[in-house]
């Protein structure tokens, strides 16, 4: 279910995402700071990515993340850069040092789903087409988001506060409806389903400020 070009793009968002979070305590000194950002962040994005792929999975496609790429500046079909720039790691490294670590983005990677070919012989029952449709691209989205979401009060529960606030910051930032980004899927897919969810993660999030 995940090849080593995926897992490859995984661990460098895995460090970009540490560095991010554990940057401000690095330069106070703070040396194991981006141990422990890397095993929280290890945590999210294992629960993070099975869900996207179990899900997947159930609509007969595969899910395949990769890092967060831009590619299209325009409306024009010439409007493309050459090579994608993989914001996913520019954005979280600029802001970081740029602000000593005051500023934090937690969305570095984005998802390719295709059909399998299981899905793609089928031409009756429950699918009519083979084509994955926005609003089933948007169920494997927020599948992701939810099970995230679902850490915090686990979290909280077991005396975990910084995975906590990690989870929600991190469906925060992915629920975004910027460029591939997981919440522009679940936009474009089901404005009811990214609404409740963005809700969720306004009070996640105030929750996890106040704290």
């Amino acid at each position: 279910m995940i090849n080593k070009k995926e897992i490859l793009a995984l661990v460098f968002a895995l460090i970009i995402l540490a560095f991010s979070d554990s940057f401000k305590q690095i330069l106070g000194g703070n040396s194991i700071a981006f141990v422990n950002s890397l095993m929280i962040f290890a945590i999210i994005m294992i629960i993070y990515i099975a869900a996207k792929k179990i899900t997947a999975y159930y609509y007969e496609s595969k899910e395949e993340s990769k890092l967060w790429t831009f590619q299209r500046y325009g409306l024009y079909t010439r409007s493309y850069f050459k090579t994608p720039i993989p914001v996913g790691i520019i954005l979280p490294f600029l802001l970081s040092v740029l602000s000593l670590g005051y500023i934090k983005w937690f969305a570095v990677t984005e998802s390719d789903v295709n059909p399998t070919p299981a899905r793609a012989v089928r031409r009756h029952d429950f699918y009519s087409f083979s084509e994955m449709t926005e609003y089933h691209l948007a169920l494997i989205s927020a599948a992701g988001i939810f099970f995230v979401l679902l850490i915090a009060p686990l979290a909280y529960v077991i005396n975990v506060p910084e995975l906590a606030k990690a989870s929600i910051f991190f469906a925060c930032f992915n629920m975004l409806p910027l460029g591939k980004l997981d919440g522009t899927r679940i936009f474009f897919g089901s404005v009811t389903l990214w609404l409740v969810l963005a809700i969720v993660c306004i009070i996640g999030l105030t929750y996890a400020i106040l704290l």
